[in-house]
């Protein structure tokens, strides 16, 4: 054989084989509803019972400095969602992410292309088309943002887009002959929509010996979000009275941020009182260990099916949550409570050892990675940037993040400082924070004047992110720093 030939194809076989037990690794990617970055037991930050994902980080790589870019809606899933399966940046979706045009390649359809099996279970916030097209295998879908999870409209996968089926409905149960017709092909009532998309995954898993081809498996649980309701066993996991209110709880936030009155923010009283917002915490963390005890039934059944090992697992959420931290509910705000997600990482191959990466990050850079991870062309269309260096060598990959919430605010980050900027009604309002001293933000040193030259310093670059991530929007009318 040709010298450069074997030379090229040693290579070849090297990058696909990078982080797999074999050339064709399967990947199941599992993504959490409103699950903070520090709501797993493992990080040492919450009193939450998380038994099988710190098993899990313990042979993942643990990305602790990842972030969302934030929100152009109120429902900030919607454009996480679509952020992570395209890995566009904020600015350049297509209405929110609500839609997904043909140019912005997704994750799914680029692993098709190389093979694979795509299939998706759970929430889908992001139309039909993207969900045909990035995956040609489904069950349990929903489409749609927040629902009640004992009683989910569903859809399975239909080749030929056709979601438009509506259940029968018998609304009079005195007169059997008055039905409506309401969202989902069927629904399971009484069963958690955490138990119904974790049993249509793990059965999936139990298929695909006979497949013959590796496959791209995507769990997207609609769980912690709320309503908070979950199986009476999570709830007895904790006991009220040893719950403690963060130590940046607030009564109510201490400048008006531009949405203050959102739909997440009246789930409580306002003023905050405390008991009240302890019990939204005991429930949000029943959720998050509901979600905890079904991934570690995922994990059993690959190891049941001997393709443990053979799987790359990506664990993460769509965004935070402050459930009473600086006197907010919701996410809708670039406090890390709120742009910190949870992000691990596990190769495929054997004995393969945990680590933590303190390295910044975005859910974007999910596709670049696993696209690097598995051998396949990552598509012009991605703005993130591959994971590879940080869990290889340790290396860094982006220098700041910028965040963004709607038009009016906007935040940058190097990791230790970060910078806040709003701009609500013509009111300026600027907060700068050192996160490794003050990790709960509670310390605004903007007004320091010590601090004079890095604040310059810190506008400067989110003046350039801004431009890089095509941030076009109305926060940056008139605004002169």
């Amino acid at each position: 054989m040709n010298k450069k030939l074997t030379l090229l194809s040693t290579a070849m076989l090297s990058a696909t084989s990078l982080f797999a037990a074999d050339k064709n690794p399967n990947i199941i990617l599992i993504l959490a509803d409103d699950m903070r970055g520090t709501a797993m037991d493992f990080l040492g930050v919450e009193d939450i019972h998380t038994p099988n994902l710190d098993k899990l980080a313990a042979e993942s790589t643990v990305f602790t400095n990842a972030h969302i870019m934030g929100g152009t809606s109120g429902a900030v899933s919607m454009p996480s969602r679509a952020m992570l399966m395209t890995g566009k940046y904020l600015y350049t979706l297509e209405k929110q992410g609500a839609t997904v045009p043909e140019d912005h390649k997704l994750i799914g359809e680029t692993l098709q292309q190389s093979g694979y099996n795509s299939f998706h279970t759970g929430k889908w916030h992001n139309g039909y088309q993207a969900m045909n097209r990035c995956f040609n295998d489904g069950k349990g879908i929903y489409f749609g943002g927040m629902w009640d999870h004992w009683n989910v409209p569903l859809y399975d996968y239909n080749a030929n887009c056709d979601y438009s089926n509506k259940r029968p409905v018998v609304k009079d149960w005195a007169k059997s002959n008055v039905i409506t017709y309401e969202k989902g092909e069927y629904m399971l009532s009484g069963k958690h929509s955490v138990d119904i998309f974790t049993e249509d995954a793990v059965e999936y898993i139990e298929k695909q010996k006979e497949a013959g081809k590796p496959f791209f498996l995507s769990v997207a649980y609609m769980s912690p979000h709320d309503p908070r309701t979950m199986p009476d066993e999570y709830m007895r996991q904790y006991d009220f009275d040893k719950i403690q209110l963060p130590p940046n709880y607030m009564d109510k936030h201490p400048f008006d941020n531009g949405e203050l009155v959102i739909r997440d923010e009246v789930l409580a009283a306002i003023p905050r009182v405390p008991d009240e917002i302890k019990k939204h915490i005991m429930e949000y963390y029943a959720m998050v260990t509901h979600v905890d005890r079904r991934v570690g039934d995922i994990v059993k059944a690959l190891k049941e099916t001997g393709e443990y090992e053979n799987t790359i697992i990506v664990f993460a959420g769509d965004n935070g949550l402050a459930v009473g931290q600086h006197g907010l509910m919701g996410k809708q705000n670039v406090y890390e409570h709120s742009v910190r997600v949870p992000l691990m990482i596990k190769q495929a191959g054997k004995d393969v050892k945990g680590q933590r990466s303190d390295k910044l990050c975005y859910l974007i850079d999910v596709f670049p990675t696993l696209c690097e991870m598995v051998g396949a062309n990552i598509p012009s269309s991605v703005d993130g940037v591959s994971l590879v260096p940080a869990i290889k060598e340790d290396k860094p990959v982006r220098d700041y993040l910028y965040y963004s919430y709607m038009d009016n605010q906007r935040a940058v980050s190097d990791g230790e400082w970060k910078l806040c900027e709003y701009n609500v009604k013509g009111v300026r309002t600027t907060q700068l924070f050192n996160l490794k001293a003050d990790p709960w933000e509670m310390n605004n040193l903007a007004g320091e004047k010590k601090h004079a030259k890095l604040i310059k310093k810190l506008r400067n670059q989110m003046t350039l992110e801004q431009e890089k991530t095509r941030d076009n929007s109305s926060f940056w009318n008139g605004f002169v720093f």
